[in-house]
């Protein structure tokens, strides 16, 4: 989990300039131990099966997911994302957008509080935020729907790890026929908790992907136009694509 950074004193900061702390400084995250936390080298670009999302072999997917009320949280997990995906939505002119796991909506009103907007999430979730913003529309995620809310921009932050079947996801957003979709997830490699063959050390993960096996993955679904490390700090991966039409 990431740690808020101590506050630091005025003498602290002026002896910061030249390396040196009075402040102990808090860990960004992962393991504090370095030692067999990190994924063996000849492992940094291999891909398990279509079968197994492609994982790498041998990795332990949890079975069950647990139930996280995102509501309490508003900020510091993924607000990058929000702020990318308005740059997205500015550059090519889209007026509608779908957030997939809206969870608390914060960053979504923040960003996109003047479009046409549709948050998606559990019954739990839902219910307190019909009751939170009643003028905003509300729905139910789920991903075996055939009837599908349009929107020019899909964003799914950090809900594919949490998921028994990721392919229903990837699926749901076809038939959502955006223009364009922004995908994010933790990366695997830079947790630094030393669950190389899982299962994630997140109870309410069932799996992480690492860059090379979530880009496999997804390029099933979506021309992915972008794919990078949106925040080093909080281990987070972000994809830009569009989608294949084949695959719907």
């Amino acid at each position: 989990m990431i740690k808020t950074p101590t506050k630091k004193t005025t003498t602290d900061k002026i002896l910061g300039r030249f390396g040196f702390y009075l402040t102990r400084r808090e860990s960004l995250g992962g393991s504090p131990s370095v030692l067999g936390s990190f994924t063996p080298y000849s492992q940094l670009n291999a891909c398990g099966t279509r079968e197994h999302y492609f994982i790498h072999e041998g990795y332990c997917h949890r079975s069950v997911p647990q139930y996280m009320d995102d509501t309490v949280y508003s900020w510091g997990w993924q607000e990058e994302v929000y702020g990318f995906a308005r740059e997205i939505a500015d550059k090519h002119h889209l007026k509608s957008v779908m957030d997939v796991g809206c969870g608390s909506a914060a960053k979504l009103l923040k960003y996109f509080g003047n479009d046409k907007t549709i948050g998606l999430d559990v019954e739990q979730t839902c219910s307190k935020l019909r009751k939170r913003y009643p003028n905003r529309e509300w729905g139910i995620a789920d991903f075996s729907a055939e009837i599908v809310p349009k929107a020019d921009l899909v964003i799914a932050s950090d809900v594919i790890e949490h998921l028994v079947d990721p392919d229903m996801l990837l699926k749901f957003i076809l038939r959502a026929s955006p223009q364009y979709a922004i995908l994010s997830t933790p990366d695997r490699n830079l947790l630094r908790h030393g669950t190389f063959n899982g299962p994630p050390h997140n109870p309410a993960h069932l799996r992480e992907w690492n860059m090379p096996e979530l880009h496999t993955y997804l390029s099933q679904f979506l021309e992915i136009d972008e794919h990078f490390i949106s925040y080093a700090a909080q281990a987070t991966q972000c994809v830009l694509g569009r989608p294949r039409s084949a695959s719907s």
